[in-house]
């Protein structure tokens, strides 16, 4: 299933997704098109060199970053990425142009999700692609609206380079706990449903059926 995101007005050696939809994402009346790609499991080589080309130093050339926070931010790369080598865990790659822009991985539980990580990055050096974060949060919580579970837990890390703390509240979730550098969070099915309402303003996605696995080495652009 491929997915198009729409705003109203290979080999066996190869490691292979499926297009499941393309959003339009638009706000302060700029529209950005982004795909969506659900990663399966028959090889592990996109993955693997998506991991060795996305460098969020030279991408994101920010002086008030500091090296600390860049490692952070790599890091969240990496763990989305061994996460996603899992069976009991979905990842989605969202690109714009061909170009990978952000990935999403998270187990889906049959009471509760749990999102290991999110992580997005510029297409192009010092500019980030509008709406690339909500538009694989909004794939994550269709999924979850979709089954049975009940709760969406998380971890925020205090010290990356983003507040990523106020970013998901802005979502919806709410505080449960936390040490050190961490902040546990939740977000249940009623405000769930209330943040897609938003994220569907914002966020036209058409799903694209009866997709084929696409050879991802092929598609986009790394």
């Amino acid at each position: 299933m491929q997915i198009r995101n729409s705003f109203k007005s290979g080999s066996t050696s190869t490691f292979n997704g499926i297009h499941i939809a393309n959003s339009t994402n638009c706000i302060k009346n700029t529209e950005t098109s982004i795909d969506l790609y659900l990663i399966t499991h028959k090889d592990k080589s996109f993955l693997k060199k998506l991991r060795e080309t996305i460098q969020t130093a030279k991408l994101m050339p920010d002086k008030h970053i500091t090296k600390p926070e860049f490692d952070r931010w790599q890091e969240m790369l990496d763990v989305a990425v061994d996460k996603a080598f899992s069976t009991e865990r979905k990842c989605f790659i969202a690109a714009k142009n061909n170009k990978p822009c952000g990935i999403i991985t998270y187990h889906t539980g049959k009471n509760k999700y749990y999102l290991d990580c999110i992580c997005t990055w510029p297409i192009e050096i010092g500019k980030k692609v509008t709406l690339a974060g909500q538009t694989l949060f909004k794939q994550m919580f269709t999924d979850f609206l979709n089954s049975k579970a009940n709760f969406i837990d998380l971890t925020a890390i205090l010290n990356g380079p983003f507040d990523t703390v106020s970013k998901y509240t802005r979502l919806g979730f709410k505080q449960t706990g936390g040490e050190n550098w961490l902040v546990a969070m939740r977000i249940n099915r009623n405000t769930t449903e209330r943040t897609m309402k938003h994220l569907n303003d914002i966020i036209n996605t058409t799903n694209i059926s009866n997709s084929d696995d696409v050879n991802l080495l092929e598609k986009l652009e790394l």
